[in-house]
Order: structure tokens, then C-alpha cells, then sequence
């Protein structure tokens, strides 16, 4: 069942207790605080650009490398990987740092992080999980949880980093909100499922349990208040909700 309830509950990184918060080395950031240093490996585009990628298939390296805010200019197609925490009614959302090089300050996906190097999704997703969010999971749990790879296309500006033309292949996992947290996701509990998240600075602005309704909805509207996503992305992800319910 999908329910109509609205916003939950929202937490900012400024209600976090300073000893929790990641400290950064600002000599790794550009002024605007975003590493373009960062380098991803490139990789041939799909065949199809408009569905996830057939059981089996993964995607293909040129063999090269390119620090991230090339990649971002030029429109190369790499590699990342979603995690969301989730139940059939409810979606946890982070609201993304101003810092950003794409949509920033904008709600986006639980967790996410791009596949730097040699890096491989499961172990790029547990690490992004625990930098992110502060949450532990071991690669037999995030195996279980991967939904599908989707090519991706997202154009847009920000004021201090410019245009990007962001062309990725996004490893969707979907992880079971109540079980990830410890606190069943549909009780009253949603303080204390927010209390547990040690949310990583310069990453992550804030958090939000929202309706999923709203969501989509928001998606389906091209609501700026949220980083978009194209249609057989939200098919992806709804199919993958319906399966937990």
C-alpha cells in the first residue's frame, strides 16, 4: 500500500552535536568547496539511454580517467551508486549540501557517491552509507538490495561551478528503512529513527522523511525543490517500493 500522510519529521546538520560532525581537509576542496580533483574512471554510453540495464549487463570502461569537473563539463558517461532507505510508504531523503557541484541544496536520494578510481558499487555504496549517514551495513546486506544499474542525464547550472551536463550510470540499491535504523518505519518512532544518523559535513545539509505520494509527485512535476529523475528511474524505484510491501 502507498499512503497519502505528508512530511514527516526533518533534521539539519546544524541540530547535530559538533563531535559527530566528518572533518574535511579544505585543502582537497576547490572555493567553492567541491573536490574536481576527483577522478572517475569513463565508460562507453548504453545502447539505450532510457531503461535500466538488462539483468547481467554492466557497463563498459574506455580504459581512461578524468577529474571530476571535466567529466561533469564534458558529459562523460561514469559511474555511481543510490542508496535509499525505504519502506512502501515512506522515503528518506537528504537535502544536498550548497557546496555541490550539481543541484545543490537540493532533496535527493538517502545516499548517494560517485565510483572513484577502481572502486566497485557494493563497496563505494557501504562507504557512502557510513560517510553519509553514519550507517554501517555489510556487502552481503547491500548485495541483497540492488535493484538495477540506470543510465542517467541531467543537465543544469549552478552560480559557482557553472554548467555540467551529468551523464551517469546509477547502481540503485533499496535498503529496508525500519530494519537499516533499528526502529520499525511506520511507528511513532521517527525522532529517534533521525537521532540515529551522524550526517556527513559537506555532504549532506539536512535529512527528511517524506511520503512517497509526495515524492514522485514532486518528480513528476519537475518540483526544483528536488534533484530530478527521469521516468524509468521513478518505474525503477517503484517497482523496487511494491516489492517491500
Amino acid at each position: 500500500m502507498i499512503s497519502n500522510s505528508r512530511t514527516m519529521i526533518v533534521r539539519s546538520l546544524a541540530q547535530q552535536p559538533a563531535d559527530n560532525m566528518r572533518r574535511e581537509d579544505p585543502a582537497l576542496r576547490d572555493s567553492a568547496g567541491q573536490d574536481l580533483s576527483e577522478s572517475f574512471l569513463i565508460y562507453h554510453p548504453p545502447l539505450e539511454a532510457h531503461a535500466p540495464l538488462p539483468v547481467g549487463v554492466v557497463p563498459i570502461p574506455l580504459g581512461t580517467s578524468k577529474p571530476r569537473g571535466m567529466v561533469h563539463r564534458d558529459g562523460d558517461w561514469h559511474r555511481s551508486v543510490h542508496v535509499w532507505l525505504a519502506s512502501s510508504s515512506t522515503l528518506l531523503m537528504q537535502m544536498r549540501s550548497d557546496k555541490k557541484d550539481t543541484f545543490p541544496s537540493r532533496w535527493d536520494v538517502s545516499c548517494a557517491g560517485h565510483m572513484s578510481g577502481n572502486d566497485g558499487s557494493l563497496e563505494t555504496a557501504v562507504r557512502e552509507l557510513e560517510e553519509e549517514l553514519g550507517l554501517c551495513i555489510d556487502e552481503a546486506a547491500m548485495t541483497s538490495a540492488f535493484v538495477c544499474t540506470i543510465p542517467a542525464v541531467a543537465v543544469g547550472e549552478t552560480a559557482s561551478h557553472g554548467r555540467f551536463l551529468c551523464r551517469e550510470y546509477q547502481d540503485l540499491y533499496v535498503l529496508p528503512l525500519g530494519a537499516v535504523l533499528g526502529v520499525p518505519a511506520e511507528s511513532g518512532s521517527l525522532t529517534a529513527v533521525l537521532e540515529q544518523l551522524t550526517l556527513g559535513a559537506g555532504e549532506v545539509a539536512g535529512v527528511s522523511l517524506r511520503d512517497v505520494n509526495e515524492v514522485f509527485a514532486a518528480w513528476d512535476a519537475d518540483d526544483e525543490a528536488y534533484v530530478p529523475r527521469p521516468p524509468h528511474y521513478r518505474r525503477a524505484m517503484m517497482a523496487a517500493l511494491r516489492g517491500m510491501s
